[in-house]
């Protein structure tokens, strides 16, 4: 996701510089520092939330203490995409047989979900594959937790980890085990496969679905079964396995919808 200020000229409005780093006071939150007009302001959300709480004389139990722990953390991790952060379900235009089955599929989902069934939606670009995605995320993240993910931003995340980021390696394969739904979108296209051997990519991949074992994952990918193993080399029989646990798949055809837009 692009910082604000790379499409913003924060000058404009007396802001100077901006800083996001994990807070130094509760070692967990993002504090946001700005400076205005010379002046330094910081502001973690979780700590202003802890004191709200206080202040109000709020105890809270061990289970809503957790959520808000959760919450916080998906905060830092979640990425919709801008172009779909507005989109529902019944925005989905339906134009092939297999789009309506997918939308009922979808609906389906988020009516009955239980925390434990999966969904695989794969077809070719530009069919409406991530709006599905997002709308699910979005009609469940009312009443539970959830995170959305391209595969990219996935590995993109755990390399970051490597190179000084506030977070480790261990703190997004928690998050992404830790909510009631993980949605990762367009899987494979992370590949680059230089052997027959297991990518670090495929073993990261693997890693995250294997957690997800009894929990409810949403995966979109432009791959079947057959082209996700061709692709990701010796690792795919486990990947595609994981994918398939517990899921529902639907292929979905259409034209490119994205080529119409354009």
């Amino acid at each position: 996701m692009q910082a604000v200020n790379e499409f913003l000229n924060l000058k404009r409005f007396g802001i100077e510089s901006t800083k996001k780093e994990k807070c130094p006071d509760c070692n967990y939150g993002m504090r946001i520092t700005v400076v205005v007009n010379g002046n330094e302001q910081s502001r973690c959300k979780y700590c202003e939330d802890k004191e709200l709480a206080k202040q109000l004389n709020i105890s809270l139990t061990n289970a809503e203490k957790e959520r808000n722990l959760l919450l916080s953390r998906i905060s830092h991790f979640d990425r919709i995409p801008s172009e779909l952060e507005h989109v529902l379900l019944n925005d989905y235009i339906a134009e092939t047989k297999e789009q309506v089955a997918a939308k009922e599929l979808a609906k389906n989902f988020i009516w009955n979900f239980d925390g434990t069934r999966s969904l695989v939606l794969s077809g070719d670009p530009g069919i409406g594959k991530s709006h599905i995605a997002v709308a699910i995320k979005k009609a469940l993240s009312k009443k539970h937790t959830t995170l959305f993910l391209k595969s990219t931003e996935l590995l993109g995340f755990i390399r970051d980890s490597y190179n000084g980021a506030m977070y480790t390696e261990q703190d997004v394969f928690d998050i992404c085990k830790d909510v009631d739904l993980l949605v990762i979108d367009d899987l494979g296209a992370e590949y680059s496969k230089e052997s027959d051997n297991e990518s670090w990519a495929s073993d990261i991949i693997y890693r995250v679905l294997d957690s997800r074992l009894g929990k409810s994952t949403v995966v979109t990918t432009n791959y079947n079964e057959s082209g996700i193993m061709e692709k990701v080399g010796l690792n795919g029989k486990r990947i595609v396995s994981r994918m398939h646990d517990n899921a529902e798949l639907i292929r979905i055809s259409g034209k490119d919808r994205r080529k119409n837009e354009s």
